[in-house]
């Protein structure tokens, strides 16, 4: 019975030693930052930007970007996140992201820049082009062959 009890309590020690740090790390502040001076005009100090959770949708309050036309969002969760360019009529500019916090708590070198196409864009156009390219390949311009010819009746005889 002693057995049996010293099992049970090593048994619950354990399992609340290891929820403690995975309890802690999910509730780890996050932050996003980084630079919009490619998409906002001067001044800088009009535009805010805003992190968008991705999952729930929610967001958090605009913060203005500094004179430079850098940002800091602070005290953010671990989850993935949109950053969103707002003008200062509240109108959003442009998004950049997604951002997986769980992975990276801090995330310092966000640039906003909705002018490039997103690497995931080219490897989509890589990937259409490699498909044409097989089915022009595989299914090319079939040549007849000689068992496809039709049979040509043999010449007639000049004495029929």
């Amino acid at each position: 019975m002693k057995n049996n009890r010293f099992v049970a309590i090593a048994l619950a020690f354990t399992l609340a030693s290891t929820a403690v740090p995975s309890t802690l790390f999910a509730q780890q502040s996050t932050s996003l930052a980084g630079t919009a001076k490619d998409e906002a005009k001067k001044p800088y100090t009009d535009y805010t930007v805003r992190a968008r959770d991705v999952q729930a949708g929610t967001q958090t309050p605009g913060v203005a970007l500094d004179a430079q036309g850098n940002f800091s969002l602070t005290g953010l969760s671990t989850q993935n996140y949109l950053v969103e360019l707002l003008n200062k009529s509240g109108k959003v500019v442009c998004t950049e992201g997604p951002f997986d916090l769980s992975k990276q708590a801090i995330k310092s070198d966000v640039v906003i820049d909705c002018n490039k196409v997103p690497a995931a864009w080219w490897l989509v156009g890589a990937a259409a082009a490699a498909g044409v390219t097989a089915g022009i390949v595989a299914g090319g311009a079939e040549r007849p062959s000689a068992a496809a010819a039709p049979a040509q009746a043999p010449p007639a005889s000049p004495s029929r």
